[in-house]
């Protein structure tokens, strides 16, 4: 890779010292390298074709978008471009980038994270599972209300559990690795238990158990999210570079008298 980069920056100084169309070179070198990136999509979605390995062509995908950014400072020549049309383009381009890096680092830190939250589970059910837990405790709770004649479980749910289990995380809580709230939540409900008696603790028990699968419940949905989320980003935004590209070095080669 290194090697590469060097040859194409030595390969463009040449270029620039024999007064040479430089940036029509470049230019077309970048949608080129836009055009071949945008494959591992259509790569991604032909699983059944006998064609490269997808963790081949994710490495590949992965150091052509490098080498694809150097080729897009070198054809801007290092600087901030200038006209509408110019900063619009390099600003999509841009977008395009940072997202694909964006998906590359969640791509290689959450799923690690996920196998180790729990069993995966289909991201449609999980609104599901959420639904069904809240209903638990809440079982659990009107349970130890009939049973004891306490309203402290019911109390305490209230105050702090509630807005809990309610709680449908974003996307981007997948990326806070604090998980001081729901270790606060476990503090609050050991602590609980010098106000109740034996069956409010049994059924307290429970409860914490549920709280840690709710926990994991929304790492795993916001994981989901974001894994899916960074796309709706990434692909529209690279389609548009696409268009945006042809039509830039449609009007570059008229400007330049190429045609």
């Amino acid at each position: 890779m290194v090697i590469l980069v060097a040859g194409m920056f030595f390969l463009w100084l040449v270029w620039r010292a024999a007064l040479r169309p430089d940036t029509i070179f470049t230019g077309l070198l970048l949608l080129g390298l836009v055009l071949f990136l945008t494959l591992f999509n259509a790569r991604k979605k032909l699983p059944f074709l006998p064609l490269v390995k997808a963790s081949t062509w994710l490495q590949i995908h992965i150091y052509a978008g490098w080498f694809c950014l150097f080729v897009f400072l070198i054809h801007v020549r290092f600087r901030i471009p200038s006209g509408a049309f110019e900063i619009t383009l390099a600003l999509v381009f841009c977008i395009v980038i940072l997202s694909g890096f964006f998906g590359l680092f969640i791509s290689r830190d959450l799923p690690p994270r996920m196998a180790r939250s729990g069993e995966p589970l289909l991201y449609e059910r999980i609104p599901a599972f959420r639904l069904r837990i809240q209903r638990e405790v809440e079982d659990l709770v009107r349970q130890a209300e009939r049973e004891t004649e306490s309203s402290t479980l019911g109390n305490f749910y209230v105050q702090y559990l509630r807005e809990f289990f309610i709680h449908r995380p974003s996307a981007f809580s997948a990326l806070q690795r604090g998980e001081r709230k729901w270790h606060a939540l476990l503090a609050e409900t050991n602590a609980l238990e010098r106000y109740l008696n034996e069956r409010e603790k049994a059924i307290a028990a429970e409860v914490r158990d549920w709280i840690e699968t709710k926990h994991n419940l929304d790492f795993q949905y916001a994981s989901q999210r974001l894994l899916k989320f960074w796309l709706f980003v990434h692909i529209p935004f690279t389609y548009s570079l696409i268009l945006l590209g042809f039509a830039h070095g449609i009007v570059a080669t008229l400007y330049a008298g190429r045609w």
